[in-house]
């Protein structure tokens, strides 16, 4: 099936499309013109998101639309009313979308609304359900909930299934928001007021179950208008929230234990009630209609999950501080190497075009947030071997010339034109190719490619090439990990003395 994904750039976006290219199914990005397409898929564009967007050649040739674009922010309105902005977006555009899927033969739209649509909190050990009695008195809430009235209308009047979704609070690598301040107070050792609030349970939905169940409404039929509320199925207390997110910074839990009542009376005296609701009440939903009917269950715990999302954001933080040197050096480095090493340029490049007449190998590959870039060699191989990972190529493919060239590591000279260009470094993750999936999924697990990939590194001074996936992708994680300006310089005298191995061939 061809699947349409609206607000593809956006922090769930992003996600989903991930995930659903590693299925059967062909996704389709949908952003705004001014994004700028970063994964491997195809994009279309729209100028922008309104009542009045033409989805005509958007739509064409879609079976399925998930439908995750909208605006969050609100702004103080009339109190059961959202602000116009709100209504234009989230109510009018999606209308108009559903109106013109139904036009264009779509057979399911997919709607990614939100748990305030049920309420901003739930009573204790009473979660939401589906079912809604009372409109949502929040604009945001309310312009999702008008939505899926109006979709639930559209729908039945037509031959197009529907599927609403409700997330609780989405969170996971790369999360922005609460979630976000929450892991940078925590680990810069902020001692936060709320370690008392114990008692407390809130549903959460890391974003990896939530793609996983967004892909599930896609293929099952039992989900056909039908509204989901989804989270991890295994509810947290602030307290309990701090403290997995401490584990996972590998920080102490300086939290001071305040009782809750305490709280709740000093914000009141200070204006700020609704947010000592939101630290101190419960919001739970009840997911069993999701784990019943399509027979679904979240593949990662709350507590894996939070972890997972601590570690990545401490892993963020130190590798945007631990090598704010390692660009300039870069820079400096790989533009006096061409220089110097012009006459080795000169000389490969004449004689590369009597070996093969094609001196230079340009090849795609993934590069740093999976966005891909033209890496630069000397050619090695003859002109007809196949563009596979080079452990995968035959060593008979190898050229005389080629030979002197891997052996002497001359062949990785022209990479330097990619350092300076900023798409490598000149120390890094080895850049793969983009149909390597067993080693994208490790890395990008690994988080290995918020990184520029390099031309030498720890993995390849270790003798671990892509030949082992899992081995490769923890090794460029230790090295990300570690870095810093006396291991970034030792790789690279380590490797211009020769030490090291270059990309295996068998």
């Amino acid at each position: 099936m061809n699947i349409l994904v609206t607000g593809a750039n956006g922090f769930i976006g992003q996600a989903l499309v991930k995930n659903i290219l590693q299925t059967k199914h062909n996704v389709i990005a949908c952003v705004r013109q001014s994004v700028k397409p970063t994964l491997d898929c195809e994009y279309r564009f729209i100028e922008n998101l309104d009542s009045k967007t033409d989805w005509e050649q958007i739509l064409k040739g879609i079976d399925v639309v998930v439908h995750c674009a909208g605006k969050a922010s609100v702004s103080k309105d009339h109190k059961n009313e959202p602000s116009k902005s709100l209504k234009e977006i989230n109510t009018a555009a999606t209308l108009n979308l559903a109106k013109q899927a139904v036009d264009m033969g779509i057979q399911r739209f997919i709607f990614l609304s939100s748990i305030k649509v049920n309420g901003e909190y739930s009573l204790p050990n009473q979660p939401f359900t589906p079912e809604v009695t009372t409109p949502p008195s929040d604009p945001y809430g309310y312009s999702k909930y008008k939505a899926e009235l109006g979709l639930k209308e559209i729908a039945n009047n037509s031959t197009m299934d529907y599927i609403i979704i409700r997330p609780t609070l989405v969170y996971g690598e790369n999360v922005k928001g609460n979630f976000h301040s929450l892991m940078k107070w925590t680990y810069k050792g902020v001692p936060l007021p709320i370690g008392g609030i114990k008692k407390n349970l809130r549903s959460l939905v890391y974003v990896d179950n939530l793609v996983d169940f967004i892909v599930t409404c896609i293929e099952h039929k039992n989900a056909k208008n039908e509204v989901f509320l989804i989270s991890d199925d295994d509810d947290i207390s602030t307290a309990s929230l701090l403290e997995e997110i401490s584990k996972g910074l590998g920080v102490k839990n300086k939290a001071v234990n305040i009782p809750p009542k305490l709280i709740d009376t000093a914000a009141s005296a200070v204006g700020k009630s609704s947010v000592a609701q939101r630290l101190s009440g419960s919001l739970q939903v009840d997911i069993s209609k999701a784990k019943n009917l399509l027979d679904w269950k979240p593949k990662y715990s709350t507590s894996e999950s939070i972890q997972k999302t601590a570690k990545s954001y401490k892993s963020n933080l130190m590798a945007s501080k631990s090598m704010v040197l390692q660009r300039p050096l870069d820079i400096m480095f790989s533009a006096t190497g061409l220089v110097v090493a012009s006459p080795l340029l000169i000389g490969a490049t004449a004689i590369g075009y009597l070996d093969t007449g094609s001196p230079l190998f340009i090849q795609e590959r993934v590069g740093k947030d999976q966005k891909p870039f033209k890496l630069i060699k000397f050619r090695t191989m003859k002109l007809d071997t196949a563009s596979v990972a080079s452990h995968l190529a035959d060593n008979s493919s190898i050229t005389k010339l080629g030979k002197v060239l891997r052996k002497t590591k001359l062949d990785e000279l022209p990479q330097l034109i990619n350092v300076l260009k900023g798409e490598m470094s000149l120390v890094g993750p080895r850049p793969n190719l983009f149909n390597q999936s067993d080693l994208i999924e490790a890395r990008e697990r690994m988080g290995v490619y918020k990184v520029l990939p390099g031309i030498t590194g720890l993995a390849q001074l270790s003798g671990i090439d892509m030949s082992t996936p899992e081995c490769l992708a923890k090794k460029d994680k230790e090295m990300i990990d570690t870095i810093n300006l006396k291991n970034y310089f030792s790789y690279i005298l380590s490797t211009a003395l020769g030490k090291g191995s270059g990309d295996a061939v068998k």
